[in-house]
């Protein structure tokens, strides 16, 4: 089915006023000099910058930060933060293998890992919005060629690569509104079945896969097993996964699943003001007051799941509540000057301090 929107290439909107001085922040910031002081961005021995995928950093703070990073020096037109985000890309561009694999050799215990490599994937997106270079194009399509030659058995195996498959449905989809390679939606299909279920209602419990914990030796209430994960970062950044594959199915209770996942866990953990919901890590039954807060991976990833919806659906709930998060939860997990942030933002913290105040 054709999105109800299409999203204009990066790079397309001007920002200014508040959007842009916040980009201006983070450029000077933490986002803009991380690699000065992160171990995961050092460039001596790093497996993003490797020829054979070898390397002690390799996973997914690379492409985490420079997602946003790389966008920021397109939208800001910034040469040096451009030259820096080639130095990775042209790395990523040049490490595809002959079977198709890019990138860092990534295992999952014995399976092999294509989480980081998804948000990779996001970044070459960007970059190709921005360029129009055409070995992106090459590159997604080597790789999902690839990646639909992996058995069934061995393809998104392990726990936050299943959980988040969506991501990986993404990226097909972008590429086939874009090239119209058959093969792709074969491949689509198969992310979709190897993906956790979404949709499932009145689950078994062994297949809500987060950490259970309830409050003082409650039962473990029927609701919580009509999600397959409460993890607050899986939750905000794979309920949308229904919706995506509605693209495929065309069958209107994908669709639907999307909008009750939402409402589920805010209507058990929606006492967080600013679109949130109460989730330290994971949402836990009996925790459920404004005490509890939610992680700053989970605020973008929340956005960013409002913004593919938007597309998909052209519904301005998701516009709305994008901004909601933006305005209202997001700058409360920064600092003013976007040199330092907080792991988890609660309505009513009263004290932040370096301590350890649990529980």
């Amino acid at each position: 089915m054709p999105s109800a929107l299409i999203k204009l290439p990066i790079g397309a909107v001007k920002p200014e006023g508040f959007l842009k001085e916040y980009l201006i922040r983070q450029k000077n910031g933490l986002t803009g000099n991380l690699g000065e002081i992160s171990a995961w961005l050092q460039k001596d021995n790093n497996a993003w910058l490797s020829k054979d995928g070898t390397g002690e950093w390799g996973w997914e703070e690379v492409p985490y930060w420079l997602k946003g990073y790389a966008n920021i020096g397109y939208i800001m037109n910034d040469q040096p933060m451009i030259d820096e985000s080639m130095i990775w890309l042209e790395s990523v561009l040049s490490s595809q293998r002959e079977n198709g694999d890019f990138g860092p050799k990534l295992m999952d215990g014995d399976h092999p890992d294509f989480w980081a490599k998804m948000i990779m994937l996001y970044c070459l997106q960007s970059y190709y919005e921005y360029s129009q270079d055409e070995r992106v194009i090459d590159l997604m399509t080597n790789y999902f060629n690839y990646e639909l030659t992996v058995p069934d058995e061995e393809f998104l195996e392990g726990y936050w690569q299943q959980l988040r498959g969506g991501d990986n449905l993404h990226s097909v989809i972008w590429l086939y509104n874009r090239t119209g390679d058959e093969f792709l939606l074969e491949l689509a299909e198969k992310i979709h079945q190897n993906t956790s279920d979404w949709g499932g209602r009145d689950l078994p419990i062994a297949q809500v896969k987060n950490h259970l914990e309830v409050r003082d030796g409650q039962e473990v209430p029927d609701w919580y097993r009509d999600q397959v994960d409460w993890h607050n970062v899986n939750h905000a950044q794979a309920f949308r996964e229904p919706a995506q594959y509605y693209l495929l199915s065309k069958d209107e209770k994908d669709l639907k699943a999307t909008y009750e996942n939402f409402d589920i866990i805010r209507e058990h953990f929606g006492q967080v003001p600013g679109g949130m919901f109460g989730s330290d890590e994971n949402a836990r039954p009996g925790y459920a007051d404004p005490r509890q807060g939610v992680e700053t991976c989970g605020m973008v990833e929340q956005m960013n799941s409002d913004e593919h919806l938007l597309r998909i659906t052209g519904d301005p709930f998701w516009a709305d509540h994008a901004e909601e998060v933006a305005f209202n939860t997001y700058p409360a997990a920064v600092m003013p000057d976007f040199k330092s942030l907080h792991y988890i933002t609660s309505p009513n913290m009263v004290l932040l301090d370096a301590e350890d105040h649990s529980p």
